[in-house]
C-alpha cells in the first residue's frame, strides 16, 4: 500500500473538516423508499399569520443506500439518547402541534446555554480544544 504525500493528507483532512461545511436549518422533513434508496428530503416551514398555514421550503434531498440508511438510523438514535442523557428529555411533539410550536418548545433554555458556553470559552483557564463545550455551541452556521 503507497502512502500519499502530505498535500494528499491534509487535503484529505480539509474535506472533512465539518465546521467549514454549510449548515442549514431543518424543522420540516420527509421521507421515502424503494428497494435500493432512501430518499430524505430536508427542509424549513415557515409559518403564515393564519394558524395551520404555512410554506415549506425543501433545500436538500439525502439519497442514501439501505444499509447507510440504517447506519444513519442507529448513529442518530445513540446520539439523541446521549443528548437526553447530558440534557434531560427531549419533549414530544403533539399531533396537534403546530410547527411553529415544536420549534419554539425546543428552544427552551437554548439562550441561556449559549451564552454559559460563550462565556467559558473566554475565561483564560479555558484554552480551546481543551474540552468540547464548543461542539454544541451555535455558530454563525447554525443560522
Amino acid at each position: 500500500m503507497s502512502q500519499g504525500s502530505l498535500a494528499d493528507v491534509e487535503t484529505d483532512m480539509a474535506m472533512r473538516d465539518a465546521s467549514r461545511a454549510p449548515a442549514s436549518y431543518v424543522n420540516y422533513f420527509e421521507l421515502g423508499q424503494n428497494p435500493f434508496e432512501f430518499l430524505i428530503d430536508l427542509g424549513q416551514y415557515y409559518p403564515s399569520g393564519h394558524e395551520g398555514v404555512g410554506t415549506i421550503g425543501i433545500h436538500t434531498r439525502l439519497v442514501l443506500t439501505p444499509s447507510y440508511a440504517k447506519m444513519l438510523s442507529e448513529l442518530l438514535s445513540r446520539s439523541v439518547h446521549e443528548h437526553e442523557r447530558e440534557n434531560g428529555p427531549i419533549a414530544q411533539i403533539g399531533q396537534d402541534s403546530s410547527p411553529f410550536d415544536i420549534v419554539l418548545s425546543s428552544l427552551g433554555d437554548f439562550e441561556e446555554r449559549a451564552r454559559a458556553l460563550r462565556a467559558a470559552r473566554t475565561r483564560p483557564d479555558s484554552a480551546p480544544g481543551s474540552d468540547d463545550a464548543g461542539r454544541n455551541s451555535p455558530s454563525s452556521n447554525d443560522r
